[in-house]
């Protein structure tokens, strides 16, 4: 078996295990993918992928304010307070640190793997939610430089 198999495979099983079906499936669509050596589809389908993850999260975070839950009037009263002016300054920081995790995954495997394991270790173990491997790397990016590792 080829390393990238037995990678993608451990991926799927401890992703099933932790009850994480989208890196599943996701592990799994790759696993086809790779066994077909179809590398310029995944080349095309990379970006793209990202995007349109990016595009489903905002779709979902949005839906209340489209259905009406929140005015105008009553969300202008509350981004003046103590919570929102936090809430504004916590999403800038993990907005940038983001960033920083995004530009090491490509070119750094080792931090993909120990993110996504210890995501899905607090999954299995906290009912802990796998939202955070972009961050998470992005922590490792921003130590790795200050920490010269």
């Amino acid at each position: 078996m080829l390393p990238t198999t037995i990678i993608l495979l451990v991926i799927a099983l401890l992703s099933f295990v932790a009850k994480d079906m989208v890196l599943v499936y996701a592990s799994l669509l790759l696993l086809g993918l790779s066994l077909l050596k179809a590398v310029p589809v995944m080349d095309a389908i990379q970006k793209p992928m990202f995007h349109m993850g990016l595009f489903c999260l905002m779709v979902f975070l949005l839906i209340p304010i489209a259905k009406g839950k929140y005015d105008f009037i009553s969300l202008g009263k509350e981004m003046v307070s103590w919570k929102a002016m936090i809430a504004i300054l916590a999403g800038f920081i993990i907005s940038y640190v983001g960033g920083k995790g995004l530009s090491i995954l490509p070119d750094q495997p080792v931090v993909f793997i120990g993110v996504t394991l210890g995501t899905l270790l607090a999954v299995l173990l906290t009912n802990g939610l796998p939202a955070g491997l972009i961050i998470a790397a992005g922590c490792i990016a921003l130590l790795s430089r200050i920490f010269n590792f």
